[in-house]
């Protein structure tokens, strides 16, 4: 008599269905019917709670909420639930007929289910998020952690850009001002004064590549756009310089929301009981914000933002979880490169740092820019990777 065994299925559901022969007509619902996700619902009142709980169980699967919950003995709750898509699909009919906060809930439940990452088109690039992309990045700074001073020169920072076109790079990133821990703030002056020069040289040289500004000025951002940049990446999340936010937001240029409580970085150890929830609302409502504000979906870039503001355990957190960010259904930037908590971890020095860096950036789940000092480095890593996700 044959042996019965029983094992865990390969992610990739639609491969499994296929494999045991199921009818191929029906292999899209299906794979509804056998994808599923844990959820994580924040911050009910526990009427709301009580009845989303029972909306569950009608349709066949569980819902995990506070145990003062049912006797309305705590003031709000948050609430998990494992369920298949069609599951969801199915709740969300049920939720829309419900009062209180549950109608929004629906919307929330159909934004994760039915969103998918819009299409960014840059010059002739078209950034349509089939694959991971690379951001090289070019500091023209004197004092950057770890490479200040080697491209401050309109010559060096050319052939630093072709080099990492040539390595694999498809955004370049240039940078003007240090965020490093403790680093002196400069102006927007001084900013301007070392981007734009490297800039037009790209532009006059013809080099198309998409250019993105990490900077945290108003004045900077708007002499970059009109020298050719084309993206804006805050490290301060579109807080510093409100000027800053009303320019991308009314302009729509493509904009990348770093999560950071501070600029210059500085190590914290996060009292919050969860550093990935923290930033995950974070980032929720700044999008909502920018969105709000009239910065088209395709636009609209965010970024954990690894070493600002947070310990070595926050970080490898972040990078740990990576994958749960993708319901904010918006493109994810990774910006790890040789960032401390790695150097400190192996006690390494910057450039040491490349090998760990191209390893967990490959690691890391729903990242879909990798911004890194080594292209050729990460681009050889992803390759790799993308045997494992085929």
């Amino acid at each position: 008599m044959e042996d019965v065994i029983v094992k865990y299925a390969d992610k990739n559901i639609f491969k499994e269905l296929v494999s045991v022969g199921f009818d191929k007509a029906y292999l899209d619902e299906a794979e509804k019917k056998y994808s599923g996700e844990v959820y994580k619902v924040f911050k009910l009142k526990p009427h709301e709670a009580n009845i989303l709980k029972q909306l569950c169980l009608s349709l066949g699967f569980d819902c995990a909420v506070s145990r003062g919950t049912v006797m309305c003995a705590c003031d709000y709750t948050d609430a998990i639930i494992f369920a298949s898509i069609s599951q969801v699909v199915n709740l969300i009919e049920k939720l829309k007929l419900q009062p209180f906060n549950l109608k929004r809930l629906a919307l929330e439940f159909q934004r994760i289910v039915e969103s998918k990452l819009e299409t960014l088109y840059i010059r002739n690039y078209v950034f349509d998020w089939s694959r991971p992309y690379i951001m090289g990045i070019l500091n023209v700074t004197p004092d950057s952690f770890s490479d200040g001073g080697n491209y401050t020169n309109i010559d060096s920072a050319l052939n630093h850009v072709n080099e990492m076109i040539k390595d694999g790079a498809d955004i370049i990133d240039i940078g003007g001002e240090s965020t490093r821990p403790d680093a002196e703030n400069i102006s927007p002056e001084e900013e301007i004064s070392r981007i734009i020069p490297v800039l037009k040289a790209i532009r006059s040289n013809g080099i198309d590549i998409p250019v993105s500004i990490d900077t945290r000025n108003y004045e900077t951002a708007k002499a970059a756009i009109e020298a050719g940049a084309d993206i804006i990446n805050d490290v301060s999340g579109f807080d510093y310089d409100l000027k800053l936010f009303d320019f991308v937001c009314r302009e729509d240029i493509p904009s990348i929301i770093v999560h950071s409580d501070s600029v210059p970085a500085k190590s914290n150890d996060y009292t919050t009981n969860d550093i990935v929830d923290e930033v995950y609302l974070s980032l929720y409502k700044k999008i909502n914000k920018m969105y709000q504000a009239g910065l088209k979906p395709e636009n609209i870039i965010a970024d954990v933002g690894i070493g600002f503001g947070k310990s070595k355990k926050n970080c490898f957190e972040l990078l740990r979880r990576h994958s749960e960010f993708s319901s904010l259904k918006v493109p994810m930037v990774l910006g790890i490169s040789r960032k401390s908590f790695i150097t400190n971890e192996f006690n390494l020095s910057c450039e040491d740092a490349d090998v760990p860096t191209a390893m967990y950036s490959a690691m890391a789940q729903s990242v879909n820019i990798h911004r890194v000092h080594n292209v050729k480095l990460a681009k050889e890593y992803l390759n790799y990777s993308q045997i494992f996700v085929s």
